[in-house]
């Protein structure tokens, strides 16, 4: 619990946008209806693991599917390689390193926000290059993109 409060904390402070859902099935619906460029789940959500929710993204026929990062205590090589197969693009042990998880979602930004991330960095303003991204957070929190 307090691990997840200071991630939520951190990526608040980052610059990010948060939505939040219950559990996994609601992430799911939320997923459906909103932009989102990255997911950060957790192996054990309630009422759809983060494991499912991760092979209905990367099988869904949505055209934008975000960026997925695995943060999990569940850190067996068997685990990681489930994580990978089920089509996570980072998997992250917890407690995880949020200067990683910081810079991951930093070159999610550069790529997703080129345009915003050029403007807030010539004008000053970028922290560290980071725009709002739509980040799905263990147990079903999200952040959304700023519609601009």
């Amino acid at each position: 619990m307090l691990s997840r409060m200071v991630l939520e904390r951190s990526v608040v402070q980052w610059g990010h946008q948060m939505v939040s859902a219950v559990d996994g099935e609601a992430a799911r619906v939320v997923l459906q209806t909103q932009n989102v460029d990255v997911c950060i789940l957790d192996w054990d959500m309630p009422r759809m693991t983060g494991i499912e929710l991760c092979k209905w993204l990367k099988s869904s026929e949505s055209k934008t599917v975000p960026y997925v990062i695995m943060l999990t205590s569940n850190c067996r090589p068997e685990d990681v390689k489930a994580g990978y197969e089920a089509g996570a693009d980072d998997y992250i042990v917890k407690p995880g390193d949020l200067k990683y998880l910081r810079r991951k979602i930093t070159a999610v930004a550069e790529k997703v926000c080129p345009e915003q991330t050029e403007r807030q960095k010539a004008s000053g303003t970028a922290d560290a290059g980071l725009t709002p991204l739509d980040i799905h957070l263990s147990n079903a929190r999200l952040l959304r993109r700023s519609e601009s």
